[in-house]
């Protein structure tokens, strides 16, 4: 049985439909590809971040770039947790007319786009774990 749950955004959604309520019909498809983009380009700075930083843990080099990849880490992950796990474009794509809002599905199977966070966090909590190793060594 293959189900599907939805989650419902806790604060993002009553922030974002005022938005897209004001975007004009005829507008709506090239605003929406837009918030995909916007959406696509930060998906994968955070990626980013995320594997420059536990490769600097690995490689047992703090650096400030590892301080900001952290900030970029955890920052994201408080905004996705207190969102119920919901990214805060994805009611705005959605709302807009994109049948599911969420970038990942635009370009991973389903299988691998729901273990994003989970694959995300994991490498991230190993470059914080790699991390504190090489500041303890110093």
């Amino acid at each position: 049985m293959n189900r599907v749950t939805s989650r419902v955004p806790t604060w993002s959604g009553p922030l974002t439909r005022p938005v897209a309520r004001w975007i004009p019909a005829k507008w709506r498809p090239a605003a929406l590809v837009t918030i995909k983009a916007v959406h696509t380009v930060i998906f994968a700075s955070i990626g980013a971040a995320i594997a420059l930083f536990a490769w600097d843990g690995l490689r047992q080099r703090p650096r400030r770039r590892s301080a900001w990849a952290m900030a970029i880490f955890l920052g994201e992950s408080v905004l996705y947790l207190s969102n119920n796990q919901v990214c805060p474009l994805t009611p705005l794509a959605e709302d807009l007319g994109a049948e599911r809002g969420a970038v990942a599905d635009m370009f991973l199977p389903p299988w691998a786009a729901r273990r994003i966070p989970v694959v995300g966090t994991s490498v991230g909590v190993a470059g914080l774990l790699l991390h504190t190793v090489a500041l303890l060594r110093r």
